[in-house]
């Protein structure tokens, strides 16, 4: 059965958030995410090394990877209630002609920040804010964590190089988007989060499953 999964990074003035549902205890890490870590930086370096020769769809740690993102997202109640209210709030709201306060990525048969997680490491990812791209902050967190967000999406050189191929991987491999713009998993939600500090915005990242 087919899914279309989306990731969706916006910036919202605080009387916005405010209106949205409590998130608090939403987007934290599992706790069995310690366990997790080890292996999953073991299976990064290998890839970064260029020791990974198979497909991703014939990898056992690629597809233990995406279970793993997969369970999450597949979560159902108060996290999927926030998601909805969420894409409903930003339906028809912003200050155009600015487009620099959103950001949506969307993929068939896959799930962006799945992706964007192949390709960084976990070393990035659970310096983010939130769980696996979906948070809540303030204007005020937003301006304290903005570095967090740069250690983690800004890359250059042959290192950004090397995770785009990851993520170009991900996407054509596991999924169905081979065209979808790599580039952006990592610049898009950068910028969003530059715009929202510089604005005095807060900011929320979602990422619903149809």
């Amino acid at each position: 059965m087919g899914f279309t999964g989306v990731w969706v990074v916006a910036a919202l003035p605080d009387t916005e958030l405010a209106r949205l549902p409590e998130a608090d205890e939403l987007f934290v890490p599992p706790v069995e995410v310690g366990g997790e870590r080890t292996w999953w930086e073991e299976v990064h370096e290998r890839g970064r090394a260029g020791r990974g020769t198979r497909r991703l769809w014939e990898d056992e740690d690629a597809d233990r990877l995406g279970r793993l993102i997969g369970g999450w997202y597949g979560e159902t109640g108060p996290a999927e209630e926030f998601r909805g209210a969420v894409m409903g709030q930003l339906e028809g709201w912003g200050p155009e002609p600015e487009p620099e306060w959103f950001f949506a990525a969307v993929a068939r048969k896959a799930f962006p920040f799945g992706a964007l997680a192949y390709g960084v490491g976990p070393g990035a990812v659970l310096a983010l804010p939130g769980w696996f791209g979906e948070f809540v902050l303030t204007a005020d967190q937003v301006r304290e964590r903005l570095p967090e967000f740069e250690a983690a999406l800004e890359w250059s050189g042959e290192e950004r190089e090397r995770v785009l191929d990851r993520l170009r991987a991900w996407l054509a491999d596991l999924g169905d988007a081979p065209d979808h713009p790599a580039e952006e998993l990592l610049d898009g939600p950068l910028r969003v989060a530059r715009w929202a500090a510089a604005r005095g915005w807060g900011l929320v990242g979602v990422a619903p499953v149809y």
